[in-house]
């Protein structure tokens, strides 16, 4: 995890050391290896680092306002977009005019490419519990839409669980910069401790999705910690096969309680790693050098099939 910079006391422009701007890995990033004009902007981050929000194009075509001090709007501001790999198989593996979940929105980021890829006749329902960040959220999608062929964005700012009820999501003191922390508190861990909490109404996914008819095509999830909880409660979908795809960060790595429930109802899993040319997937137990992101599919042979192609194409113009 990145830790915080503060910019009091610095200087306003800040001169890195020239390894620092033009070290060889900066070349090896298909960020920057698809958009070379990139690499320009990532000097000037790095010699004037704005101190306020911006307004970024993404290479998508749609705008997000970021914030330089959290961890994924200076991402965004250095190379244009973040967990690329994830964002390239979301758009890849979701089909026009499908339903598609986002758990955890935050502010967007996903839920836009999902919505891309889905089209004008396709929804996405994201679920961002954290009031700021839903607000946040909520302009960012009324920035999108003058976006032809954009599926609709429906926020909801519950918080995905196993049970229908209210819980404590704990804002931890690395939250301003990294606002994607927020998570669901066990009871047992908040009892006769000081800590910041905001009361969130809970659901569950086989409430939510209480159509028998309901077919999800992409269900993306990345809650801190909770995801098994948030899973435990959509086994009514999973059982009936009604969720294709699934996308979720697992802290743990492979195996994990995430990975062997949704083995259960019989998705095979893939870890995402990050190729300068392709996303890959890749045998699950293989060894992490980051957060770990996997895709649980019920069609693997689609998914390898759909992901096999060289080329990025959310670093070009979707829009």
């Amino acid at each position: 995890m990145e830790h915080c910079r503060t910019l009091v006391d610095q200087p306003t422009v800040y001169i890195p050391r020239p390894m620092k701007l033009f070290h060889p890995s900066l070349f090896r990033r298909p960020e920057l290896f698809f958009r070379p004009m990139q690499i320009i902007r990532r000097v000037l981050w790095e010699l004037k680092r704005p101190k306020k929000n911006v307004l970024v194009r993404l290479p998508w075509g749609l705008h997000v306002n970021v914030s330089p001090h959290d961890r994924i709007g200076a991402s965004i501001l250095k190379t244009g977009s973040y967990d690329t790999a994830v964002l390239e198989c979301l758009y890849r593996l979701v089909d026009e005019g499908e339903l598609c979940l986002d758990i955890g929105a935050n502010f967007g980021l996903m839920s836009g490419v999902m919505a891309i890829a889905t089209g004008e006749k396709g929804k996405v329902i994201a679920f961002e519990p954290h009031p700021e960040i839903a607000l946040d959220l909520q302009e960012h999608i009324e920035l999108w839409q003058s976006t032809p062929r954009l599926g609709t964005v429906q926020v909801s700012d519950n918080a995905v669980s196993e049970t229908t009820g209210t819980a404590a999501l704990e804002i931890p003191r690395e939250f301003n910069c990294n606002r994607g922390t927020a998570r669901i508190s066990r009871p047992q861990e908040t009892e006769g401790q000081a800590k910041n909490l905001i009361k969130v109404e809970t659901i569950r996914l086989d409430d939510f999705l209480d159509d028998a008819q309901a077919k999800v095509g992409m269900l993306k999830i990345d809650i801190e910690g909770h995801e098994k909880a948030a899973l435990s409660g959509a086994a009514s979908l999973l059982h009936r096969g009604a969720i294709r795809d699934i996308i979720y960060e697992d802290q743990v790595g492979h195996p994990s309680s995430v990975s062997k429930y949704l083995e259960e109802f019989g998705y095979k899993i893939y870890l995402i790693r990050k190729g300068l040319l392709k996303p890959m997937l890749m045998p699950p137990g293989t060894p992490l050098y980051e957060l770990g992101n996997f895709l649980a599919t019920r069609e693997p042979e689609r998914a390898e099939n759909r992901l096999g192609k060289k080329g990025y194409r959310i670093l070009g113009t979707l829009c």
